[in-house]
């Protein structure tokens, strides 16, 4: 598509100017072509500067996600090598549930912005517009069940890999999925599967992340602003979303190979290195009920190893709270 191209041009000379006769030459259209292009952009909300007699260009502080803006950077053979950008959509997941049948394995979903989010334990995932990125990946494993939680590791995994190249500092994961930044939730992951009811066998397992990069306009709600952080609160300079997208979707390539072909210990060594709590001492929470116990260690099998009054035992899924060594007094 033109508008595409046109998209990928000016990203590429971004905060530079390129004339309406460069950029017709170069994608083989006519100016016409370019124009019409340069005005449906500036409808989905580009800012695209003209300058008589010069050309066009795309503001330095341009922050629009698009598929173009990410395929420029994207560096993967299967995941997001086909994937849509949306403006708005009720949940990434969702849209992807209703269209699975028809979907490659990695495809993927991105939307800047979501009204019905959705985060484990049926809880609500805060996703306004400008402010973060939300995506969801189809992904056809052949896999024992009992390694499904592998593609959750590998998420978490890859959204420590895409901050630190994007945003340039660490995070740490808070066993399963949360990833944190001195005690603020900076990401969520929820992964769903489902099973094909002859066999038993996995059909398909969509996995979904949200990243906040940067506050709402309005603020954070009252109930999340204590506990929620976003990526340039850490960032020594703005986060371009385009390239963390793309980071992401490269780096979670790097972990789904490891899982596909069997590597499960080489993912839980990256795992464990973003993993910061052990030895600390933890709150596990189940069925509502808290009870104390401190944090020992992470099995290759992705499952957390607790002790309780001298005894140790295996933690395959729940919720956890925990207060990492900075912020200890």
């Amino acid at each position: 598509m033109v508008r595409d191209d046109v998209l990928r041009a000016l990203e590429l000379h971004r905060g530079g100017l390129i004339s309406g006769g460069s950029l017709a030459r170069e994608l083989g259209v006519s100016r016409t072509a370019v124009w019409k292009a340069i005005t449906t952009l500036r409808e989905m909300g580009f800012p695209i500067e003209s300058v008589a007699g010069e050309g066009y260009r795309l503001a330095e502080s341009s922050d629009a996600l698009s598929e173009a803006g990410i395929a420029m950077e994207l560096k993967t053979d299967c995941i997001a090598r086909e994937m849509c950008v949306l403006p708005t959509v009720d949940s990434t997941n969702t849209y992807l549930k209703e269209r699975a049948a028809g979907l490659p394995d990695g495809y993927a979903v991105v939307a800047d912005c979501q009204t019905a989010g959705r985060g484990r334990l049926g809880r609500s995932f805060l996703s306004p517009a400008g402010s973060g990125v939300y995506i969801s990946i189809l992904l056809h494993p052949t896999l024992p069940l009992e390694q499904i939680n592998m593609i959750t590791v590998g998420a978490a995994v890859a959204s420590c890999e895409a901050i630190a190249e994007a945003a340039g500092f660490e995070a740490d994961i808070k066993w399963v999925n949360d990833i944190l930044k001195d005690g603020k939730k900076l990401c969520g992951i929820l992964t769903e599967a489902s099973m094909e009811a002859e066999t038993g066998q996995l059909s398909y397992a969509i996995v979904g992340i949200g990243i906040n990069v940067r506050r709402p306009k309005s603020g954070l709600p009252d109930d999340i602003s204590n506990i929620a952080g976003c990526l340039e609160d850490f960032s020594l300079h703005p986060v371009r979303r385009n390239a963390l997208t793309a980071a992401f979707f490269n780096h979670m390539e790097s972990c789904y190979q490891l899982i596909l072909s069997g590597q499960t210990e080489a993912l839980m060594e990256r795992y464990r290195s973003f993993i910061h709590f052990l030895g600390e001492p933890i709150t596990v929470i189940r069925n509502g009920i808290k009870e104390p116990a401190t944090a020992v260690a992470i099995n290759s099998n992705g499952h957390l190893i607790i002790e309780q009054n001298g005894q140790q035992s295996h933690m395959l899924a729940g919720e956890i709270s925990i207060r990492l060594p900075e912020q200890m007094h």
